[in-house]
């Protein structure tokens, strides 16, 4: 009875769209300005969604500052700059092509590269630009993902040419997934806003990416004391996260590339279900932090990334779900996201992924590509889905959607594993370890242990001599007192601890050769943070 019901409504709407079309033909005969408006309408809509999934590149840089030790904060954003940059790059001359370009086959586009200008046809010029900068806008999203995966680390060069190669692998997967001939597309797979070319592609990306760069020094073999790995800012983890929350809306509605027609339907329903989802996946994440923390005190850290597993598991599942569905599926999203990036990821696997990642991102991504073959309703307008399994579609759309999964972790494993390890072969000159040219290893880890590329965010100038530097502060009895009054200032101000400082000449400077004793009213953890704060 459901599959003749289904048969039923697929026919019913297949008729509806023809005598829709026609009334569409008659229109453009009758009124040929009609047309123009409704580009226009479209152009404006999908430009506009483009512009604020820009943004998400302050939210994720915020969110990979918050999680970081003191002292990333430039290196950060010139990371988050440079996926701009070298990925609009990328795109320009071979990404598009790859992606959207015709002519193509099931594999890749091969054409299209390079786009300029048709001066005999602006109009099909500027649809072209406006789904242009509204996909490199995509393509920028997933190669940035990777940046807070192996944030304070990695080398900064190293990451440049990552941010061009992976908009590259991102083009593949995104014409099999949509291009109207992608070997994916040609067998129904269902993904409306990118969780797998975007999220689970970036997701499993920053996972291979942790392998080989290798976690921060002493992160699980003990020799440094967990306060070394804390993080610097939760304030700036939730100011990102508000900037994401609010770029994702462009992220899903603007999917549906338009306005005009039946798309508005389609991006009214998708940003129900993403606030839906992700409110879902916050309440989770709030639970998960309650549980984990024996109901002690609440992690921004699980808010952040419950909140994302529920928006990255709502990309795929948006526009062919019901609002309580995507409720449900975003809970479920962020409950995976927090269990295994701690728990699975962190505690079992030693993976040093600082932001999260590949939880939030591969996993959560995961699940709400499975969720369309659970939850999809071919019902809904403006979209060609099945049915999924919940509504009586049996196991094809799901069967489909697994195959979209392994399809991706597949093509990242062929394609960035031989990327990390010649480029680290290159840099290192030793093929026997490609961790040591990808990974910074300067001399002074253990007096900047927070520095990840020092040389290039102007932490420390080369033609500076630290030992000139320790000496002219010792033997300056004036200036050692006002580092000592404002190493204590930030203390109390960072820390929020109740410091009471007496400084006296007695025992400020003990000798020129010695370090000067201070008398500070402040427990044993602010002693070792000022002792810290000291030295040079």
């Amino acid at each position: 009875m459901a599959e003749k019901f289904s048969a039923d409504n697929a026919r019913g709407n297949l008729t509806c769209q023809i005598i829709a079309d026609a009334c569409h033909v008659l229109d453009e005969m009758i009124y040929p300005e009609y047309q123009d408006t409704l580009y226009a309408d479209d152009t404006t809509w999908i430009l506009t969604s483009a512009f604020i999934i820009f943004t998400m590149q302050s939210g994720f840089a915020m969110l990979e500052i918050g999680v970081s030790s003191p002292g990333n904060e430039v290196n950060v954003m010139l990371k988050n700059v440079c996926d701009l940059m070298f990925g609009t790059i990328a795109f320009f001359f071979f990404g598009y092509g790859i992606a959207y370009g015709e002519p193509s086959n099931g594999f890749m586009g091969m054409g299209d590269f390079v786009p300029s200008t048709n001066f005999d046809d602006p109009v099909s010029s500027g649809l072209f630009y406006a789904r242009y900068v509204f996909n490199l806008s995509f393509a920028a999203t997933s190669t940035t993902i990777v940046s807070g995966a192996i944030a304070m680390r990695v080398k900064f060069g190293v990451y440049c040419i990552y941010a061009f190669y992976a908009v590259l692998v991102y083009s593949f997967v995104a014409h099999w997934v949509w291009a109207p001939n992608g070997w994916l597309a040609v067998r129904g797979v269902h993904d409306f806003a990118g969780g797998g070319p975007v999220h689970l592609l970036g997701g499993f990306n920053s996972f291979l990416a942790i392998k080989f760069v290798g976690p921060r020094k002493g992160r699980f073999d003990g020799t440094r004391p967990e306060r070394d790995f804390a993080e610097s800012s939760p304030t700036n983890q939730l100011l990102g996260l508000l900037i994401l929350w609010f770029a994702w809306i462009g992220f899903n509605c603007g999917s549906s590339f338009g306005i005009t027609e039946e798309k508005w339907l389609v991006a009214t329903r998708t940003a129900v279900s993403t606030m839906n989802a992700s409110a879902g996946g916050g309440i989770m994440g709030l639970l998960y932090s309650q549980w984990a923390t024996k109901r002690t005190y609440v992690r921004p850290y699980d808010i952040v990334n419950g909140v994302l597993g529920g928006l990255i598991s709502s990309s795929p599942t948006s526009a062919c779900t019901q609002p309580y569905e995507a409720m449900i599926i975003g809970a479920i999203g962020g409950v995976v996201a927090c269990w295994t990036n701690e728990m699975l990821f962190k505690k079992r696997m030693h993976l040093d992924d600082p932001v999260g990642a590949v939880g939030a991102h591969a996993v959560a991504a995961s699940w709400g590509i499975v969720a369309v073959g659970l939850f999809a309703n071919s019902r809904f307008d403006g979209i060609v889905v099945r049915d999924g399994l919940f509504h009586g579609g049996g196991f094809k759309q799901l069967s489909v959607q697994c195959l979209e999964i392994v399809a991706i972790i597949s093509w990242s494993i062929a394609a960035v594993t031989p990327f990390f390890y010649i480029l680290g072969v290159v840099f290192s000159r030793n093929p026997k370890n490609p961790r040591a040219g990808l990974r910074l290893e300067f001399p002074d880890q253990k007096e900047y242990p927070h520095q990840a590329d020092p040389r290039i965010h102007n932490c420390r100038e080369d033609n500076i001599d630290l030992d000139d530097v320790r000496k002219h502060v010792r033997e300056d009895k004036e200036l050692f007192e006002e580092i000592c009054k404002v190493v204590l200032q930030r203390v109390n101000n960072e820390m929020e601890l109740s410091l009471e400082p007496s400084v006296s000449e007695e025992n400020t400077l003990n000798s020129l050769d010695d370090r000067p004793v201070l008398d500070v009213t402040v427990g044993n953890s602010s002693q070792k943070v000022l002792e810290k704060c000291l030295t040079l």
